[in-house]
């Protein structure tokens, strides 16, 4: 596809997705109404099953399983799955204090974003997804919101042209047909689809919130977790905060400059932000 025929089929997604917004809110509303007449809405979109306690199933009929192995997640430094880890402890105690700030209210969009390039959110979101899964009572979809550089696939090992959000809006391929169960149970994968030339123009797109409207309301036991683009880079992410009830930023130690941190929370929603964390700290004997 030549930039000329991304930039019209972005342009017509942007600008004139009358049809497609206005059955997505249909849906949407179809779904609020069932949900408060007291029925559980059937899972349509993503081929969810129900399971026998009647609860949304925590597997998908129509997600495509590509199950990353752990030699993969071991190169990644992915350590939310390792039971004996003290890294592994940070992001459960990082997940303990999302759950007591979010759950009261409800609240299970939750962004993550730098402050400046290689901070490391985008490994920081893989692990509190996989953190967030692992509680018995949750579920999580991580969704690569970053089109400038999307990498989840590459955190997962997936191959570089594997579709996602792009090809869902510029292409009009359903949601349900680009989820990706990367064998990790209660974890759901939504991968940008490659970079976006104008993304700063479809973040902020009708097309875009009624989406992030969708994913959010689907499922009570779900958070979502969405990797963004860092703060000082590009616009993105302060457009799609609209969007989301919470923020997490990252900081690397010895990497992310005092200033990048002022000029980045003079931006952000700051009631938004649940706090900061800092990535790539030394631990004690020298390791991180």
């Amino acid at each position: 596809m030549t930039d000329r025929n991304v930039h019209e089929r972005l342009a017509s997604s942007v600008k004139g997705p009358i049809q497609w917004i206005q059955k997505t809110m249909e849906r949407m509303k179809t779904l609020q109404a069932r949900r408060s007449n007291g029925v559980t809405p059937p899972n349509e979109n993503s081929g969810g099953v129900l399971d026998a306690n009647g609860t949304d199933g925590l597997h998908f009929t129509r997600t495509r399983v590509m199950p990353v192995s752990r030699e993969i997640f071991r190169r990644n430094r992915i350590v939310a799955l390792e039971e004996m880890s003290p890294v592994a402890d940070q992001f459960k105690l990082l997940r303990t204090q999302i759950f007591h700030r979010t759950r009261p209210g409800g609240l299970n969009t939750i962004q993550v974003s730098g402050f400046s390039s290689e901070d490391g959110k985008s490994l920081v979101a893989v692990n509190l997804a996989i953190s967030i899964a692992r509680d018995a009572r949750q579920t999580t979809l991580l969704v690569d919101v970053d089109f400038r550089h999307p990498s989840l696939h590459l955190l997962f090992g997936l191959h570089p042209e594997t579709p996602g959000l792009k090809q869902h809006f510029l292409d009009g391929a359903p949601i349900e047909s680009l989820l990706v169960s990367p064998g990790i149970d209660k974890l759901t994968l939504l991968p940008a689809g490659g970079r976006i030339a104008h993304s700063t123009e479809l973040i902020g797109s009708p097309a875009m919130e009624a989406l992030i409207g969708e994913l959010k309301e689907r499922y009570s036991d779900r958070y979502v977790i969405f990797d963004t683009p860092p703060i000082a880079e590009c616009p993105d992410p302060l457009v799609f905060s609209e969007y989301v009830e919470a923020m997490i930023l990252v900081a690397r130690a010895d990497h992310t400059r005092s200033g990048a941190v002022r000029a980045a929370m003079d931006r952000v929603p700051r009631g938004k932000v649940l706090g900061i964390v800092l990535n790539d700290m030394k631990a004690e004997g020298g390791g991180r």
